[in-house]
């Protein structure tokens, strides 16, 4: 146990303090959502329901398409990637395909997913459409989900090509994933006239998950 006369002096961990790589993966809180935005520690407030419900629906569908297709790992909120200097993000949801497989260690993800989803909420919206986006593109993911919780016309999709991540759109409200094989996306499951989100079981099964 720490003395006062141990001498030892503790790093204060709080929004707005300046960070290197390396302290933002030894000290960044474990349990809340912690980012590194231009060498910034950034620490959202806690998500609206819309956000989480959305959140949770799509990890457990991807998770389950993944493992059951065997096409690599899923992770969520709280896993840390470092892209570049002082660019350290936790996405709400990650794919990392089998063959990049090197790149999950013990402490996160050590280059850019293949496919990167962020929910956006008021507190975060300017980093995703703005810093993050940019870094997402220039580090090489494959493809980036923007999903506004309240409906299709504020969420964006997009794709590598050519000149970088270029936005796509759904055909007939159906996007189908470029770097998730055979993997697709209805705007209904996200954003159903009832308002309540599809059971994740009958999805599974119309993805080939039985």
């Amino acid at each position: 146990m720490l003395k006062e006369s141990d001498n030892i002096i503790l790093p204060k961990v709080a929004p707005g303090d300046r960070m290197t790589d390396d302290e933002f993966f030894e000290f960044a809180p474990e349990d809340r959502k912690a980012e590194l935005i231009g060498g910034v520690l950034v620490m959202p407030s806690p998500a609206f329901d819309p956000h989480e419900d959305r959140q949770g629906f799509l990890i457990t569908i991807l998770r389950a398409y993944v493992r059951h297709k065997r096409l690599g790992v899923v992770r969520g909120s709280h896993t840390a990637v470092h892209l570049q200097t002082g660019e350290n993000y936790e996405p709400d949801v990650l794919f990392v395909a089998a063959h990049r497989a090197q790149i999950v260690r013990r402490e996160g993800i050590f280059g850019a997913p293949d496919l990167v989803v962020e929910l956006l909420s008021p507190g975060t919206a300017n980093y995703d459409w703005g810093v993050k986006r940019r870094v997402y593109a220039q580090s090489g993911a494959r493809e980036l989900w923007l999903i506004d919780p309240n409906g299709l016309d504020g969420s964006a999709f997009f794709q590598r090509g050519e000149t970088g991540l270029n936005e796509v759109a759904m055909e007939d409200n159906v996007l189908r994933s470029s770097a998730v094989p055979g993997f697709y996306l209805r705007a209904e499951w996200l954003w159903p006239d009832g308002g309540e989100l599809p059971d994740e079981m009958s999805v599974l099964k119309e993805l080939g998950v039985t």
